[in-house]
């Protein structure tokens, strides 16, 4: 098992330098990322080895100078979908069906937080939560 306190502490560490972190963020540039997933942990601090990619494509599309505002997200190359940020460098926040929110932060020029949350089930299972630690690269 990983502790999730100590990784997390590591990231908000990082996140703090993130903003500096990612010049390949210019105004108005789309952005591809290729990301392996390197640990997943539930919100109850589980954590565990995780497998496979993911991508992740950003594109601007009504953002002020620091890079705030609207983006156009798609994930794996699937649909597009509306996501807000709050600086060029995230976080990023999408809510890809009712009940359900997603997080991407950048901690460093090559590894990000991928939050997964189900807040709303429509069951009586519990709000529950994964997070992703990923290390990413930006694609030409």
């Amino acid at each position: 098992m990983v502790d999730l306190h100590r990784r997390l502490t590591g990231a908000a560490i990082c996140g703090a330098l993130s903003l500096a972190a990612l010049p390949a963020f210019a105004e108005g540039a789309r952005v591809s990322l290729a990301c392996d997933r390197v640990t997943v942990c539930s919100e109850a601090g589980t954590c565990a080895d995780a497998e496979g990619q993911v991508s992740f494509v950003l594109a601007p599309v009504d953002t002020d100078a620091t890079g705030a505002g609207a983006y156009e997200l798609t994930i794996d190359g699937g649909a597009s979908l509306a996501a807000q940020a709050m600086s060029f460098a995230g976080p990023y926040l999408w809510a890809p069906a009712l009940g359900h929110r997603e997080t991407l932060t950048f901690t460093s020029e090559t590894s990000a937080l991928w939050l997964r949350q189900t807040i709303e089930t429509g069951t009586t299972a519990p709000p529950s939560a994964e997070i992703d630690f990923l290390t990413c690269r930006i694609l030409p």
